[in-house]
């Protein structure tokens, strides 16, 4: 082989890595916009992630609040029962009070 063989041999191996190269950068380049893209994406998720569970805490609070409302009206109904019972009560020893004279 002569050495102006040699040097064009050479000269077309570092041709091809040279597409090589660039090749490889523009996939890096591809890549790094994928990165960004998804680096966006991943904050939109936790960004309404945060909303949801904001949403599902009030949720929460307000099924405590209203089941603390109807025990409180379910109290106050036991209560009121409690008092007709004694009405009754005393209504029923009045009427066989009655009947016996």
């Amino acid at each position: 082989m002569k050495n102006e063989e040699f040097q064009k041999l050479v000269l077309e191996q570092l041709s091809g890595l040279k597409d090589d190269v660039t090749g490889l950068k523009d996939d890096v380049t591809g890549l790094k916009d994928d990165v960004t893209r998804l680096k966006g994406d991943v904050t939109g998720l936790k960004t309404r992630q945060d909303e949801i569970y904001h949403v599902v805490k009030a949720i929460e609070h307000s099924n405590q609040v209203g089941k603390a409302e109807l025990d409180k009206h379910e109290f106050r109904i036991a209560k009121v029962e409690g008092k007709f019972k004694k009405v009754a009560k005393v209504m029923d020893e009045d009427s066989d009070k009655a009947s016996n004279l």
